[in-house]
């Protein structure tokens, strides 16, 4: 399985829209002819909440520019959307975000896929319900960011698909699959589900995130942008640049199986072969990981008395209410002075609130023990 990857140091349109060519050129006559019988594509960006490109959280406007010239240069239909997290208003991440200003320039259909027809399906007892507009184009173009991620550790192509999950479900999800492996298997059907309809993958890392991504990290020019008819092959590659291993990343083996990609077999171009990222922070989102996967069930407990940690609201806070409404266990509630108030006894550390918080007002407090390990 191939992976693209072009090394770009910075958001320049006509160098994107090379990157872009290069990606969706169909290499062979059976994929010209798949790519000219395609009509209406969806292309899902990451577009988590209202941050501007320079935030590195959402997918660069410029990127977007590219995928969107290309499509109607070769006489393509093109929508684009996505259900931002929480009860963000999707008015502001279009705003934000560029795209209100590519839809006045360029004849494009926005959906916000909060409201947007949705349908459930049935997957390996799972019951996920899906915003109908990948069924309602013929095919999907899926953009990432290219970040750390507080729960998965790192969030890449596939991961960007848990935005079909329309509005405020998302949310209920986390509260029905807690575990960090309940989810990522959750993630993992999703894909499945989805991935026959997505025509291709891309990764923008030319901006990035590390540390405590994917909204409250530390901005990274990772000069990097990536693509692939494989989203697992893709964050396979991507999240290895990071300095990640496959078990680091706790969707990535059960995806790579669902495509029956051997990592071995992943081909990328041969000066990427053993290059890995100068001085990235991943310790930051994988140690208490690493600490608790080889424990065993009897001893988890008592570890778990020591070594702990779970998201407060600082003095940073706005008092906006987004982490109230974006708590799927009801764990934050305002105290007499009108400031949101974590209850860590029922947190269940999916972070929602650390990655919805526009203000970066959420801290993770670590105990001693943690703090030691996680320094």
């Amino acid at each position: 399985m191939k992976v693209a990857i072009r090394k770009i140091d910075r958001y320049h349109l006509e160098e994107l829209e090379l990157a872009v060519a290069e990606f969706l050129q169909p290499q062979n006559p059976a994929g010209k002819k798949e790519f000219n019988r395609l009509k209406r594509f969806f292309i899902k960006p990451n577009l988590l909440g209202a941050y501007g490109p320079e935030a590195a959280v959402t997918t660069h406007p410029l990127v977007l520019e590219a995928v969107i010239r290309y499509l109607l240069q070769n006489n393509k239909e093109v929508w684009i959307g996505d259900s931002p997290g929480g009860t963000v208003n999707v008015e502001q991440v279009w705003q934000k975000c560029g795209l209100k200003d590519l839809a006045e320039r360029y004849p494009i259909k926005l959906i916000n896929l909060s409201t947007h027809k949705f349908r459930e399906i049935s997957y390996r007892g799972y019951k996920i319900r899906l915003s109908e507009v990948i069924w309602d184009c013929e095919a999907v173009i899926n953009i990432a960011k290219f970040k750390t991620h507080s729960l998965m550790a790192f969030t890449g192509a596939v991961k960007n698909l848990y935005g079909l999950v329309p509005g405020m479900i998302k949310s209920d999800y986390h509260r029905k699959y807690p575990g960090m492996r309940e989810f990522a298997k959750m993630i993992t059907a999703i894909y499945s589900i989805v991935k026959p309809c997505i025509y291709y993958n891309m990764i923008d890392g030319i901006l990035g995130m590390d540390g405590a991504g994917p909204s409250a990290g530390n901005v990274r020019n990772f000069s990097l942008f990536m693509g692939s008819r494989s989203a697992s092959a893709l964050d396979y590659q991507a999240s290895k640049l990071m300095g990640f291993k496959i078990q680091e990343v706790p969707y990535l083996f059960d995806a790579l199986h669902s495509d029956g990609v051997l990592p071995s077999r992943v081909d990328i171009p041969h000066s990427f072969k053993h290059f890995i990222l100068p001085e990235v922070d991943i310790k930051t989102v994988k140690i208490s990981k690493d600490v608790m996967r080889f424990v065993p069930g009897i001893a988890s407990y008592a570890i778990g008395k020591l070594f702990f940690f779970h998201p407060v609201v600082s003095d940073r806070c706005h008092k906006c209410g987004i982490c109230v409404q974006s708590c799927p266990v009801n764990a934050i509630v305002y105290n007499s002075e009108g400031l949101p108030v974590v209850n860590p006894n029922k947190c269940i550390k999916c972070m929602c609130c650390h990655e919805m918080c526009p203000f970066q007002a959420i801290d993770i407090y670590k105990s001693p023990v943690a703090r030691m390990i996680m320094r």
